[in-house]
């Protein structure tokens, strides 16, 4: 007898709880929808570094996804930094962007195009005076100029890194830098990072 009143007392003190969950959980559900609905929007952005642009459209490359070519609309919102208003014409190649779009008949049409720095990678050929030569993966020479204000980083370890200065930059070790291109396509280098042999 009293295990079948101890019995009840659970499930009724389940079915309590149930109901509580439940109904403390609805808000939490119509809360819940509208990250539920941003989810398949993730899906219409698409990040990685811009390999070819003209007046009308855009590639954008990643090493996972591959390319995909998005068409310019006169809607087309063009923002860098922290969503400061850019233009089309901002947008260089090697810049890394997010692009936010939909596909209508088969097009992908920017919608909101995030501008981030430009990046180029490779290893060095020259250092001379505050030019570094660098040659990239796909056999190109790129200049990287740099100043006073130019940052060093040296790559010590995975995710871990320390100071580093322009002295240390010598010909044959890897390098990665952050920054833009000039109007003469040299690449002003406003960040290094290095990894010593």
């Amino acid at each position: 007898m009293i295990g079948k009143v101890f019995a009840g007392i659970v499930t009724a003190g389940v079915l309590a709880g149930a109901l509580a969950t439940g109904a403390l959980a609805a808000p939490a559900a119509t809360a819940a929808s509208p990250a539920q609905t941003q989810r398949p929007a993730a899906k219409d952005v698409f990040g990685g570094t811009v390999t070819a642009i003209s007046a009308t459209q855009l590639t954008v490359k990643t090493a996972k996804a591959g390319s995909k070519t998005f068409l310019r609309t006169d809607a087309t919102v063009v923002v860098k930094g922290r969503n400061e208003k850019s233009t089309w014409s901002e947008i260089e190649i090697n810049s890394h962007v997010r692009v936010r779009f939909e596909e209508r008949d088969g097009k992908l049409y920017a919608k909101r195009i995030h501008i981030g720095g430009a990046h180029v990678a490779g290893k060095v050929e020259s250092v001379n005076g505050n030019v570094i030569t660098i040659r990239t993966r796909d056999g190109k020479d790129v200049k990287l100029t740099v100043n006073g204000s130019t940052k060093y980083f040296e790559i010590t370890g995975k995710h871990q890194r320390k100071a580093g200065s322009f002295a240390d930059i010598k010909a044959g070790m890897r390098l990665v830098a952050a920054g833009s291109y000039d109007s003469s396509h040299n690449f002003d280098a406003a960040v290094v990072a290095y990894r010593n042999k």
